[in-house]
């Protein structure tokens, strides 16, 4: 109840007390201090009103001592750019650019956090949960020492101090959800959260009320404990906990201002950093409970607004920029230079070649092994991106919950072996199969991709080219012609693209293949890998689910695997670092700085030069 009074800031009037009454219990042999409760006679648009609110003691947190022993000059500042001509959108439920993610990061505390370096998630607001025998409920203990915080205008050691307002409750995360699941906030991917027994219902309504919107079934039991139920057993809700959209948000402040409950003179924070300009430079909050990993220091992080991103890369080389993505760059010798020193982030979205099983072509496993082992990704890469992509020969991308190792598992380029196994399918050779109609997008670069592997079948299977016809399709032409129903008009093969809605292995085998849950666009029968990847989402042992998902990947796409489709690469970008941060770049969400090092000795002597 003492958000009430951050709710009353904004009320303009003029104030006599009429009554003020404080309460003392004294119960079991202890006194506890209740809250003072204030009725006010006040002035609203001209009209007296009588207002009767809660007081509480103002909360005091002390800095934490590494804040306060530090003397100003001893601080670590990461230096950063956006290329935005304005700062992003940080609300938690409509952000959807890189930049707007990173900050929500940084600023709000979530349930949980996906940590880059080891591919899980761990405790962050939640510090434990467990799940029901059924697997469908979900239950969160939370931390009560997280707290909406306000920079003041006070400071020490050179580190803006903050006031507490309120601490982060259940009913925070409980109104997170609310919004996500009603339509007009427009969430973006807010399906992701349909697993929630009654957000899908939720969204379906034009307006939902405030009835309709507590039927979502997410409870607060408590201030620090939140209850969710779902449709069905999903450990992959686990990784979903991790995603910005969840990220608790304040009720009384979201209600109070509505759309511009984010604009500075407004803002409430939760996270590990906090805004001190308006165009949200950061600072480590100095009352963040939550203690770093040895080496990790960054203080500050100074966000410079770029238009032309060849100016990032200017200052950089000027080494007044920690770290840059690598644009494109009309000097063909700056970026060959750049790229040397540069670090491939793939991102989470793989290209493939999918299989028609009802095609005349490719029903035969052998035929879907050789044309895969028969393909070059390494060349493909090359030749399309200039090496700016990962080659892929399994399913699930580097830095997913679940994902194997790239290279451990998966069939590669063989060509010995694509033969071997197209001599020993029903037509032993290629030239005596019927005609494959591969179906693409209208773009160049598809068409091109298309190209590069049609020739990579030419030499390597004796197919002819007349043999292998490329259509081009518009996109929504392409997903309308490959449906299961789509009868006649299914091609052969076609060219399609999954990223993540969320960084679990579920999402790739469970969304995009299960021959059930997913839209099963090959059309093939259930097997022995389908029953594991049910198996999968029961199992909420991390261990246990890596296994698993070892095997599923295994029957896929090992050299013996039923190969429903030829993953290709994932696309990336390059990141350029100065030799003094060190960190683990996000693959998917935001970058977290709390996570970076930086040699602060070595910078300012490199900078010095």
């Amino acid at each position: 109840m003492n958000k009430w009074i951050y709710a009353l800031k904004r009320i303009s009037y003029n104030v006599f007390f009429l009554l003020i009454s404080i309460l003392l219990i004294v119960a079991c042999g202890s006194e506890e201090e209740l809250p003072v409760i204030v009725t006010e006679v006040v002035s609203i648009e001209g009209q007296e009103q009588v207002v009767t609110r809660i007081i509480r003691e103002e909360i005091t947190v002390e800095p934490i001592p590494d804040v306060v022993s530090r003397d100003e000059g001893s601080f670590v500042t990461l230096d950063i750019s956006f290329i935005l001509s304005d700062p992003p959108n940080i609300d938690p439920q409509t952000s959807d650019s890189d930049e707007g993610i990173t900050l929500i990061e940084n600023l709000f505390v979530g349930l949980t956090r996906y940590n880059h370096v080891q591919n899980r998630v761990e405790p962050m607001l939640a510090k434990s949960w467990e799940v029901s025998g059924n697997g469908r409920q979900w239950t969160f203990h939370l931390r009560d020492d997280i707290y909406w915080v306000k920079p003041t205008e006070e400071r020490l050691n050179g580190f803006v101090q903050v006031k507490p307002i309120a601490p982060v409750v259940a009913d925070d995360v409980v109104y997170a959800i609310q919004r996500a699941c009603a339509k007009g906030t427009n969430t973006p991917d807010a399906v992701t959260l349909f697993i929630i027994e009654g957000c899908e219902q939720a969204y379906s309504l034009a307006d939902p009320t405030g009835t309709d919107l507590s039927r979502i079934e997410i409870r607060a039991i408590d201030d620090v404990t939140v209850q969710f139920t779902l449709t069905k057993p999903a450990s992959q809700f686990l990784t979903i906990t991790s995603l910005w959209m969840m990220r608790p948000v304040p009720r009384f402040l979201v209600e109070e201002f509505k759309d511009e409950w984010t604009l500075p003179e407004n803002l409430l924070t939760s996270g590990p950093f906090l805004p001190i300009s308006a165009r949200y430079s950061l600072q480590r909050n100095p009352i963040w409970p939550i203690s770093r990993s040895e080496g990790k220091n960054v203080d500050f992080v100074n966000i410079l607004y770029l238009t032309d991103p060849t100016n990032a890369v200017q200052l950089w080389d000027a080494k007044n920029l920690d770290v840059i993505n690598l644009p494109d760059l009309p000097d063909n010798e700056l970026r060959a230079r750049l790229i040397e020193k540069a670090d491939l982030v793939p991102e989470q979205t793989l290209f493939y070649f999918s299989y028609n099983f009802e095609s005349g072509v490719f029903r035969e496993p052998a035929v879907r092994r050789a044309f895969s082992a028969a393909i070059d990704r390494e060349v493909l890469v090359q030749e399309l991106y200039d090496g700016e992509a990962l080659e892929m020969r399994h399913l699930v991308p580097p830095g997913v919950v679940g994902a194997m190792p790239v290279g451990e598992v998966g069939m590669g380029y063989d060509p010995d072996y694509a033969r071997l196994q197209l001599q020993s399918s029903g037509f032993g050779s290629c030239r005596l199969m019927p005609q494959i109609r591969l179906l693409v997008t209208t773009s160049d670069q598809s068409l091109r991709q298309a190209e590069i592997i049609r020739d990579m079948w030419i030499d390597e299977l004796g197919c002819t080219e007349e043999q292998i016809v490329i259509d081009q399709a518009q996109f929504g032409t392409l997903l309308a012609n490959t449906r299961k129903d789509a009868g006649p008009n299914r091609p052969d093969m076609w060219e399609l693209g999954w990223a993540s809605y969320y960084p679990d292995a579920h999402n790739w085998f469970g969304d995009l293949l299960h021959c059930v849950d997913s839209e099963n666009r090959q059309n093939r029968d259930c097997s022995e890998a389908d029953n594991l990847i049910r198996q999968a989402s029961f199992e909420t042992d991390d261990a246990e689910r890596l296994k698993l998902y070892q095997q599923i990947e295994s029957l896929f796409f090992s050299r013996e695997g039923s190969v429903p489709l030829i993953p290709l690469y994932v696309s990336g970008n390059y990141v350029v670092v100065q030799g003094w941060v060190k960190y683990v770049p996000a693959s998917f969400g935001g970058e977290q700085f709390d996570t970076y090092e930086i040699d602060a000795v070595l910078k300012k002597l490199q900078q010095s030069r």
